[in-house]
């Protein structure tokens, strides 16, 4: 799966994330957050999409375990906004399909930390937040998206 980021500023990203689709109330917090940059240089990336139990945990296994995991597959964390600018392309998604982002936590207006996540429902196209401590646990059914390391020519 590629997905184009970077070369948008972020007001305008999140605005038009907000015109066009569903946002949750802690993806919105998200989005607000220094912590959510957007890249200035455009360029497109590929993601590899797995469920826990691709990665060897038929019984589910924490966000840590996960993460460190992935890492050992070769695989890297995707830029955060990812999830907004995968929002945005992948507007074919399956009904009541859940996609993680796998990247690094960003923290809502609680304090906890957060990945995004994408959903699709009867009413539309989700962008949302789902709670992300390392110790959290999620289910072998559970998909992830992870950015595949750029091979250097």
């Amino acid at each position: 799966m590629e997905v184009n980021i970077g070369g948008q500023d972020k007001n305008d990203l999140i605005r038009e994330i907000k015109e066009k689709f569903k946002v949750s109330s802690n993806a919105s917090d998200m989005l607000k957050n220094p912590e959510f940059t957007v890249s200035k240089t455009p360029e497109s990336i590929s993601l590899i999409r797995l469920k826990v139990s691709d990665l060897g945990f038929p019984k589910g296994a924490t966000t840590e375990e996960i993460y460190q995991k992935a890492e050992e597959l070769g695989l890297e964390l995707c830029p955060a906004e990812t999830g907004p600018q995968l929002r945005k392309q992948y507007i074919n998604q399956p009904l009541d399909e859940w996609l993680n982002i796998g990247m690094k936590q960003i923290v809502d207006s609680d304090g906890s930390p957060n990945v995004f996540y994408l959903r699709r429902l009867g009413g539309g196209l989700w962008l949302r937040g789902s709670w992300a401590e390392p110790g959290s646990r999620w289910g072998p059914g559970h998909g992830f998206a992870f950015r595949l390391r750029k091979l250097n020519a």
